[in-house]
């Protein structure tokens, strides 16, 4: 990111920077030239015209002022552009103002074609631009090229003067200061446009750096995550139990259930995985599934928190706590004494059924008690209504006919 001394010292190389003559604003404002070009046919001819348009465009050393005269061309149709130092305008007539015409190009500078026809007399120099440029025309730079006006004008209507010169008319051309057009950037904008891209550059680049710190970061912690809720998948899945499938089990039998995640029926000698709902899938199956999901397919049990193990993940710090609790040693137990045999289970039902006697002789025994207790202490009961009872009325009704 760019600091504020880098764009002091931006703000300062284009203060200090090299300035054009005149001042920057002055050196970058354009004039425009309007031109009134007419023409007639030389020895007394009827055929004449003229036209008049805001079609020039003053160089950025040229005095703003007036300027007339007849439009000259180079002599020879390969010195159109006057770069030759011994180019001649010999249709110029003596002591007549004329206007150098000129073709931009050639391999010299305006300076050259602006200075060879201050020069060889002329009060001007009138440039026209390429050809295949239609009607554009820029402001030209030419320092040291004299005190003569300077313009200016497009292919087209260049082409059109030339024309006419060469049909034999005689085409003069006057000169007048057209409208000042300020320029479209001068060195203060340079200066305060270049500040703002850099400033936008570099918030966009902190920006850029930010975002991507940023999405590093979380992703950094969820890859974190994602390790340690692997590393304790692995933990929960080594607490669960395995049983190796044998001949006569039920889940082998005609009415036996199949693998929920592969769906093929259990065989004999198949190790399977129990989980804590008691669900049992194949070992090779489910562990895969397990790791990535933690979860039993068909309840969505979570092994994790049926196991007790915690985790606990706050800002890329990751901490987890693992509690076997009783209930789950007591599930495990339970399915292995319900893995073993049946007879249990009738011998749990034989002693309660010894019990029962001895609870229902105990709550006989207690009731006449209690009834003792109610005959000789009833006259003694005193019960006051509750506020906040509706029904204490009839309560206290109730416990006075007893007393009764």
């Amino acid at each position: 990111m760019l600091s504020s001394a880098a764009l002091l010292a931006l703000g300062a190389l284009l203060w200090l920077g090299p300035q054009p003559p005149g001042g920057a604003a002055a050196a970058q404002a354009m004039w425009t030239a309007w031109l009134n070009v007419s023409w007639r046919e030389p020895g007394g001819g009827n055929r004449s015209g003229w036209n008049a348009s805001e079609s020039g465009l003053f160089g950025q050393d040229s005095p703003l002022q007036r300027a007339a005269g007849l439009l000259v061309q180079p002599d020879g149709p390969d010195g159109l552009n006057a770069c030759s130092p011994f180019t001649n305008f010999s249709e110029a007539g003596a002591g007549q103002a004329w206007l150098a015409l000129i073709q931009r190009g050639g391999g010299c500078t305006f300076a050259d074609k602006i200075r060879l026809a201050a020069e060889r007399g002329a009060a001007g120099a009138v440039i026209y631009n390429y050809r295949g440029t239609g009607k554009e025309v820029l402001t030209m730079s030419h320092p040291g090229a004299g005190d003569i006006v300077a313009i200016m004008i497009s292919n087209l209507q260049g082409l059109d003067i030339l024309r006419r010169i060469e049909k034999g008319f005689q085409v003069t051309m006057v000169i007048e200061v057209g409208k000042k057009h300020a320029p479209w950037m001068n060195h203060y904008s340079i200066f305060f446009v270049s500040v703002s891209f850099f400033i936008v550059t570099a918030a966009t680049v902190g920006y850029f750096i930010f975002y991507s710190a940023r999405r590093f970061r979380v992703a950094r912690a969820q890859n974190r995550r994602e390790r340690q809720l692997k590393a304790d998948a692995k933990k929960a899945i080594g607490q669960l139990q395995l049983r190796t499938l044998k001949q006569g089990d039920k889940e082998i039998g005609p009415d036996g259930d199949s693998c929920a995640v592969c769906i093929e029926v259990y065989k004999p000698n198949d190790v399977v995985r129990i989980l804590t709902c008691n669900h049992l899938f194949h070992k090779t199956c489910i562990d895969p599934w397990l790791l990535e999901h933690r979860t039993c397919p068909m309840c969505k049990l979570d092994i994790l928190k049926a196991l007790g193990i915690e985790v606990d993940i706050e800002d890329g710090a990751e901490s987890f706590q693992t509690t076997v609790s009783n209930e789950a040693s007591n599930r495990a137990s339970l399915n292995e004494e319900d893995n073993r045999s049946e007879t249990a289970s009738s011998g749990y039902a034989s002693v309660q059924g010894t019990d029962e006697p001895t609870l229902e002789h105990a709550s006989s025994e207690h009731d006449n008690l209690h009834l003792v207790n109610n005959e000789s202490q009833s006259p003694a009961v005193e019960v006051l209504p509750h506020l906040d009872n509706p029904s204490f009325e009839a309560d206290e009704t109730r416990v006075q006919e007893i007393k009764s």
